[in-house]
């Protein structure tokens, strides 16, 4: 990742960038990137591709519209800002992709995450009291916490 913290000379241009080598059955996790669109990028391999814009733009039925990407080599999809979005590697191969941003410091925070730091009060009261302290602390302990996380299923399936 070269951005302003990274690579310093890109402070005041308004742009930042990301190469990364997807590893076979990984995913990023869901996240968001609140001061910058970004474009993403699939050099090699494949790549789904999951985002709700901001905003909550809604389907037929009036539920948040998901626009779902199949990337491949030389294909590329965008990010609104503040646009809720994952990718996942679905294949037994690493996948080579870059991310451009429109700002030196685009930020990323990690959905699931961060909304299950908050106290029991309110993660508990956000689910409208439909899950138990108990499962909380199982969800809690079950969340991946870096950016990057293997799925098991693909991993199963591809004997890795």
């Amino acid at each position: 990742m070269a951005n302003r913290k990274t690579f310093p000379a890109l402070v005041g241009t308004g742009i930042s960038l990301a190469i990364a080598d997807v590893k076979a059955c990984s995913m990023a996790s869901l996240h968001i990137h609140p001061r910058s669109a970004e474009i993403f990028v699939v050099l090699s391999g494949r790549v789904y591709t999951e985002m709700i814009p901001e905003g909550g733009v809604l389907d037929a039925d009036g539920k948040p519209r998901v626009i779902r990407t199949e990337l491949r080599a030389n294909q590329t999809t965008i990010f609104p800002m503040g646009s809720f979005h994952a990718q996942m590697n679905p294949d037994c191969t690493p996948a080579l992709i870059v991310a451009a941003f429109a700002s030196d410091d685009p930020g990323a925070a990690l959905v699931v995450p961060q909304a299950f730091e908050q106290t029991d009060e309110f993660v508990l009261d956000s689910f409208g009291g439909a899950i138990s302290v108990e499962e909380l602390a199982r969800f809690r302990q079950a969340i991946p916490q870096g950016a990057f996380f293997e799925v098991e299923e693909c991993r199963k399936r591809c004997g890795l």
